[in-house]
Formats: structure tokens, C-alpha cells, sequence
């Protein structure tokens, strides 16, 4: 009993412990093939760590780069993907990352298809692949129902679904990895 209370205890305190990256920006791009099958496209505009993070900036990176870049979890959180691929990359002095993928059912990454007539995405449920959460609705090719109904919404006719959402402002609470991941040659 003592052992396994030792266990749930370091269990608890890795999980307290964990760091907290965030993005400004995500860009998301999605392209009907056949039918629901196509292929997708996020980009994750200044990637940051936030300076309430009870772990070290080292710490967050690091799990940025075994965590997400070369492990799995955006695929583990994103159910139907395949042919994943990841990259970290600057652009305009920010830390950005993208992740491209194809799918077999659209439905399986949040979509929803009304009577044949309407595609539908609902933002308030969208945590998709890395740092999801909080996101709201920047822009879009679609059209929005706005706060009370954050859904996306497009033209059966529609292959091509583009939308871009903020998660943080790049206040002083948050610190960007550029130039860590610029050192670090990852």
C-alpha cells in the first residue's frame, strides 16, 4: 500500500509539474479529394512558453521537440490522420511549426456534414494536435455564426476549408522559443 501511494504521489507531482507552451496563432487548411477522404495543413504561428509554467524554458522546449516534433502527440490527439509530417521553421522572428497530414473521413477532425447541404465546424470543440484550448475565431474562407454560435460554416460545393484562430496575445507573461530553438539547432 505504502509503494503504490509512492507511485500515485510522483505520478501527481509529474503531472504538476508539466510545462505550458502555447501558440499565438493557428492556421488551419483542409482539401477534400474524394469524397470525405483529403489532406490538412496546420501552422502554429510564434510558439511560446508561458512564464507561469512551473518548469524551465530548457524544460518546455525540450518537450516541444521529444513531445510533439518527433513523438506523437499531435497524431495521438487527432483521431483519422496519416502520413503525418512536422516541421519547426522561423518566419517573420517568430518560432513557428506546421504538421501536414492526410485523412480518410473529414468527420473524424471535427467536421460535420448537414443533410448533404452544409459543412460545419465547431470551434468551441476544436483542441486539435498541438496546443490546443482556448481558441477564437480570427478568420475564415466560411462563414461564422460568431460568439454565441462559434461554428464555421461552408458550402456543400466547398473543397478547400481555411481558418485562422488566436490562443494568446505574445504578452510579457509568455516568453517565444525562437531563439532557443535557433541555439539549441534543432
Amino acid at each position: 500500500m505504502k509503494k503504490s501511494l509512492s507511485y500515485i504521489f510522483f505520478f501527481m507531482l509529474s503531472i504538476s509539474l508539466t510545462g505550458c507552451l502555447t501558440v499565438e496563432t493557428k492556421e488551419y487548411s483542409y482539401k477534400l479529394k474524394d469524397g470525405k477522404s483529403g489532406s490538412g495543413k496546420i501552422k502554429y504561428i510564434n510558439i511560446m512558453r508561458s512564464d507561469d509554467s512551473s518548469t524551465t524554458i530548457e524544460a518546455d522546449f525540450q518537450d516541444l521537440i521529444t513531445s510533439y516534433l518527433k513523438g506523437n502527440k499531435p497524431e495521438d490527439e487527432m483521431t483519422g490522420v496519416k502520413n503525418v509530417k512536422k516541421r519547426l521553421f522561423e518566419e517573420d522572428n517568430y518560432l513557428c511549426g506546421e504538421m501536414t497530414f492526410d485523412f480518410d473521413d473529414i468527420t473524424t477532425l471535427k467536421f460535420y456534414n448537414y443533410n448533404g447541404k452544409v459543412w460545419a465546424y465547431n470551434l468551441s470543440a476544436n483542441s486539435m494536435g498541438l496546443f490546443g484550448g482556448n481558441e477564437s475565431y480570427f478568420s475564415s474562407n466560411g462563414t461564422f455564426g460568431g460568439d454565441n454560435m462559434p461554428v464555421i460554416f461552408w458550402d456543400q460545393k466547398n473543397k478547400e476549408f481555411e481558418f485562422k484562430t488566436t490562443i494568446s496575445q505574445n504578452e510579457k507573461k509568455n516568453t517565444g522559443l525562437l531563439n532557443l530553438w535557433k541555439q539549441k539547432g534543432e
